[in-house]
Parts: structure tokens; C-alpha cells; sequence
């Protein structure tokens, strides 16, 4: 708990500029005395300040200065878990700022960034699990990452940790216990039963750790780089997804020399989406040098990378360019789409330009999509795949080479392509293209909702608690081999206890100083 001499503070919790309205929020044993001074109610049926009841609402004239609504929140039920009051005002700087020094005039200190939420965790209104969600829901650029947001902020979480901390106490009660018998009262059947409460533990743990994959891109959004060689229709790709014309689109190669960045929003999920110079060319041009650079750069921190592929296919010795970036960027663990485009005119192509059968030649397995800017339905596959990989980190689509027809496709696999067979052969392009393309968005947002119903429980956001997960899985695996080893109980406690302390970092009930500081220093001020 802070202590109640601790300074009463003031700050906006609403953003600089003009606005119809601003709010301030003070925070304090002094608020309801500061109040007192400024504030003059409008009618006798308006109490003083200091003798409002919690959760009720004053008019008056603050200070000489504006006319203003006071709302107060007794301690301790307010955000902070002090006497809370908040002044809402006109939002022109000249008043706010008159306000402001009126309250601070007044008695009260300048708050600092975080500081009512970090009286708010030491109060016991909410874990540090929770404080750092507050922040995620002012910074929530997408329905979903307020969702996420808010399960974190309500306790989900924080729930999930307790949960596990409660199975460990448990197994580390029954260790305590087991080491006080002698030696020759120890039972296998004791040592079984601690291997499989840890076992089901490390497999909660991990499966807890794995949510992060999905969870940090809700969170941060999906940063998808649409890349490729010149001319190939990377850029109408990117005004087709943002629902503009976002991107020059020429037909001259090097159009796009720099990095087109936008954000869009799809099903609710943040999506970051850079169109990038194209790649396979071999220029003296400085500018065009720099934008390849900018490319390459963009693609080191591609969470996907959507490859363009469209016809005419590039000369021999560029295409062997191209094939080695693709092939290092899979080395480096890089998620890739092979995007066919232009796909309109691929069956008036000769077999030999055919980018379906000249991507399963050199890339067979790669996860591919066909694309055409005419058929409406091919951009709403793309859509599904997108929102689909976000959900489950995978890429629901068929290979490039059951697109050429070279591989038989599984019956129950989603259909995403044009049924195309050997050669340049395929069943037209007309209404049976229309249904397959048609069935294939449906199978895929139906997988998309099963997997959005799937994520309603609480997924990890945060890198700091996946570093905690992370080291309470190993040492939840190290008692585990301990025990295992016919290692003393006492060991193996040990190596529980530090497990627990990685998980109470997570909430804050065992946490340095160091650490609460950094992460309320990241804060706006006012919150």
C-alpha cells in the first residue's frame, strides 16, 4: 500500500489539443481539500467537494476559470484506490492549462507517466498483468487487440497464471511433506505421482507459452511485406487489400522505388502492409539501389511475406536471383505466400511461361494463391488466409504445384485455386471457377470463426510474460529429470520455487522495484 502522506497528484488524462471536453484527475489524500478551494458548486443542492459520497457528480465554477462537472471516487473504490476527483472541463489549451495550475497551486505535484495506475497496482486495485493491459487498450488500433486487451485487463491472464502457481504450491506442499518421512517410509508410487503433477504443470506451461505466437500479432499486428520482381503487380495488390489507391501502378518497371507503408484493418485484426521496390533487378541507379536496400530491410522483419509472381516470367539468370532470395528467406524461417498474379491471363500463356507450373518446379510445397484483380472473390481468399494465419500461425492454401496440377490434392483440403491441370489446361475460367473460388472463402472463414471462437480464453501478449513462461518451463523440466534421477526431494523443490518466482513476475507478486519502474515508465501520463 502507499502510505497516506504520499503527495496528492494532477495530470489530464485526455490527450493536448483542442476539444469539446478535457478531463482531470486528481488522485490523493489533499483531492477532496484542493477541491474545496476551487471548486464553488452551482446550486446549494450540490455538496462541497470533501462531503460528496463515492460515484457522484457536481456542478460548478472551478477557480473563476470554466464551468466544469466534478465527479468523485472515494477510496477505496476508485481507479487508484485513493480519494479520487475528476474535473471535466472545456478542452481549449488556455483553460486546461489555467486549471492545471490552479491544482497545482493548490497543493498537488505534477503526476508522472503511469503513476495512477501504478498507485492503482500497489494499491491492490489490479495486478501488474492488468497495468500492463491498460496501456494495450489506449493503444488498440483494432477491435481485436482491445479484445485481447480487455481479457487481460479483467483477469484472464492473470487467472491462467494462478491457476498454475496453485498446481505448483500443491506439488511443492506434497514435496515438503514427503521430506520430512525417513527414508526408508519413501514410496515409488510418491515420486510417480510428483512426476505426472509436474508433467501435466510443464504441458499447461508450454501450451500457455505457445498462445504468444498468435497473441503477439494481435497485439502488434500482422507485418506483412508484399514483395517481388518489377512490374509483377505488387502494388495493386496492396491498393486491392487497402481498399485504395494507395500505390502508383504503372506499367514501367522501378515505378515504386521506396517502401509504401499502410496499415488496414481485417476481421478486426491490425495488419501492417509494405509494398517494397522490386528485387530481381540489377541497376546502377542509386535510387533504385536504395529502395532494393529498403526492401531487403523490410523483409528482415516480415512476420509474412506475400511473393509475386506473375507473368511474363523473368529471363533465366534473374529468375536464379530470385530463387536464391526466396530460398534464403525460407532458411531464415521466413513465412512465404507465393502469389500468383495476374492470373486472368495465364491460360492464353504457353506451358513454358506458366508461373503455376514453373513455381511447383522450383518450389512444389511452397504455400500459393492465385490472384487477378478481376475476380472479386480471389481478393477475398487472400483476405481469409490472411485473417487465417494470424489465428493459427499457419498458411491454409494449396502448394504450388496442386495448383499446376502436378500433385493430386487431398479431398479435404481447402480448394484455393483454379483447378488448373497439366499444362495451361484447366475448366475455364467461367462460373465453375466462380463456385470452386466461392466454396474455398467459405471453408475458409469457417476455419477463421472455429479458430476465433477458440481464442475467446485469455492468450499471452506480452514478451515479458513469455520470458517468464519460458524459464518456469525449464525448471519445471529440470525437477521433472531431477525427480526422474532419483535426486533428493530438497533439489527438487528448489528448482520449483524458482518456477514459482518466474510466474509471480508475471503479476507482480514477486517483482523488483527495478522492473515496476521500467514498465509505469512506459506510460502516458495521466493513466
Amino acid at each position: 500500500m502507499y502510505s497516506a502522506d504520499m503527495e496528492t497528484i494532477a495530470a489530464f488524462s485526455t490527450p493536448p489539443g483542442e476539444s469539446g471536453l478535457a478531463v482531470l484527475r486528481i488522485s490523493g489524500q489533499q483531492a477532496g481539500a484542493i477541491a474545496d478551494q476551487l471548486f464553488v458548486p452551482s446550486s446549494p443542492r450540490f455538496p462541497r467537494p470533501s462531503e460528496m459520497e463515492g460515484y457522484t457528480l457536481a456542478h460548478g465554477i472551478w477557480g473563476g476559470i470554466d464551468e466544469v462537472v466534478l465527479a468523485c471516487f472515494r477510496a477505496p473504490h476508485s481507479y487508484t484506490g485513493e480519494d479520487v476527483y475528476e474535473v471535466s472541463c472545456h478542452g481549449g489549451q488556455a483553460v486546461r492549462q489555467a486549471i492545471l495550475d490552479s491544482v497545482f497551486a493548490a497543493g498537488a505535484s505534477p503526476a508522472g507517466p503511469g503513476e495512477f495506475s501504478r498507485r492503482a497496482f500497489f494499491n491492490g486495485k489490479m495486478d501488474l498483468a492488468a497495468a500492463e493491459a491498460v496501456m494495450d487498450m489506449i493503444g488498440a488500433q483494432a477491435e481485436k487487440q482491445a479484445q485481447v486487451a480487455f481479457q487481460q485487463l479483467m483477469g484472464g491472464v492473470s487467472r491462467m497464471i494462478h491457476e498454475r502457481t496453485d498446481h505448483l504450491y500443491g506439488a511443492l506442499a506434497r514435496l515438503e511433506m514427503l521430506m520430512d518421512w525417513d527414508e526408508e517410509e519413501e514410496r515409488p508410487e510418491d515420486r510417480q505421482q510428483l512426476l505426472s503433477e509436474l508433467e501435466e504443470s510443464e504441458n499447461a506451461l508450454r501450451k500457455l507459452a505457445d498462445s504468444f505466437a498468435s497473441g503477439r500479432v494481435i497485439r502488434e499486428g500482422l507485418a506483412v511485406v508484399i514483395a517481388g520482381s518489377p512490374n509483377v503487380g505488387k502494388s495493386s495488390l496492396l491498393n486491392a487489400l487497402s481498399g485504395r489507391d494507395r500505390a502508383i501502378v504503372s506499367s514501367i518497371p522501378g515505378t515504386t522505388r521506396d517502401t509504401v507503408e499502410i496499415d488496414l484493418t481485417l476481421d478486426g485484426y491490425l495488419i501492417h502492409l509494405t509494398d517494397t521496390a522490386g528485387l530481381a533487378i540489377d541497376s546502377p541507379d542509386p535510387i533504385e539501389q536504395e529502395g532494393i536496400a529498403r526492401a531487403e530491410s523490410a523483409l528482415g522483419g516480415a512476420d509474412l511475406i506475400l511473393w509475386v509472381l506473375s507473368p511474363p516470367l523473368l529471363p533465366i539468370h534473374e529468375r536464379r536471383l530470385e530463387e536464391d532470395r526466396i530460398s534464403r528467406l525460407l532458411a531464415e524461417g521466413k513465412k512465404i505466400l507465393l502469389v500468383l498474379g495476374k492470373d486472368d491471363i495465364r491460360l492464353t500463356l504457353p506451358p513454358e511461361e506458366d508461373p503455376a507450373l514453373y513455381a511447383s518446379e522450383r518450389f512444389p510445397d511452397l504455400p500459393t494463391i492465385t490472384w487477378s484483380e478481376r475476380f472479386e472473390e480471389d481478393l477475398g481468399r487472400l483476405k481469409d488466409t490472411l485473417i487465417g494465419f494470424i489465428q493459427n500461425g499457419t498458411l491454409i492454401s494449396r502448394t504450388a504445384a496442386q495448383i499446376a496440377g502436378r500433385q493430386a490434392a487431398d479431398p479435404a483440403e481447402l480448394t484455393g485455386g483454379d483447378g488448373v491441370q497439366s499444362g495451361s489446361v484447366s475448366e475455364g475460367k467461367g462460373e465453375s471457377r466462380s463456385i470452386r473460388n466461392a466454396d474455398a472463402v467459405a471453408s475458409l472463414r469457417e476455419a477463421a470463426r472455429r479458430d476465433d471462437e477458440g481464442q475467446s480464453h485469455a492468450v499471452l501478449t506480452h514478451a515479458r510474460h513469455k520470458a517468464c513462461i519460458d524459464r518456469a518451463v525449464e525448471l519445471v523440466n529440470r525437477a521433472r529429470g531431477d525427480l526422474l534421477s532419483g535426486f533428493s526431494y530438497d533439489l527438487v523443490a528448489i528448482s520449483l520455487k524458482e518456477a514459482l518466482t518466474e510466474l509471480s513476475a508475471i503479476t507482480g507478486d514477486d517483482v523488483s522495484e527495478t522492473l515496476i519502474t521500467k514498465i509505469f515508465s512506459r506510460f502516458c501520463i495521466g493513466k
